[in-house]
């Protein structure tokens, strides 16, 4: 008789783990250090979205150089107004987009702003939307919260975890 009979299976439990960190800004004040061209601000954000992605060809839009707060550099894309939209919708990772006139929270610097005042940048092999504060703190399209939907705990800290459907195709 097998002795498994009448056993149940343990059921394998899916964990998601999040950590929640204060960033500490750098204190730049006028230094610029020699040699560093891509931004440490940002960088896990860019390799999660990356990873959904996969790497992309270039825009077709000219570039300027924009200084970040910790004295590095990354390129921003000078994208028509006109073009905006369409651009947003083609960068953008999941299934539900916003309009352009949802006012979202980017949670690194707790400031509020239209989706339509992102940025695109390019670092390495990627295109990615990032909130207008960027060059201070490193806020990314995964680091926005939709402002209407927040709700103050007596921290005033709000963490919200979901599932959500990538355009990609790729398995995790």
């Amino acid at each position: 008789m097998d002795s498994e009979k009448g056993k149940q299976k343990k059921k394998k439990k899916v964990i998601v783990a999040m950590t929640v960190k204060q960033v500490k800004k750098p204190d730049v004040q006028g230094e610029q250090q020699e040699g560093k061209t891509e931004s440490k601000l940002g960088y896990d954000e860019r390799q999660m979205i990356l990873t959904i992605t996969g790497p992309q060809p270039e825009l077709p839009y000219p570039k300027h150089v924009l200084q970040m707060s910790d004295g590095t550099f990354t390129q921003e894309y000078e994208i028509p107004e006109e073009l905006r939209e369409a651009v947003f919708q083609e960068l953008y990772l999941f299934d539900k987009m916003p309009s352009m006139d949802t006012i979202m929270l980017d949670i690194h610097e707790d400031k509020t702003f239209k989706v339509s005042e992102f940025r695109v940048i390019r670092e390495g092999e990627g295109n990615f939307i990032v909130s207008p504060y960027y060059p201070i703190s490193g806020g990314t399209l995964l680091d926005w919260i939709p402002a209407a939907r927040l709700a103050e705990n007596s921290e005033g800290i709000v963490v919200e975890a979901k599932a959500v459907n990538c355009k990609s195709d790729t398995d995790y």
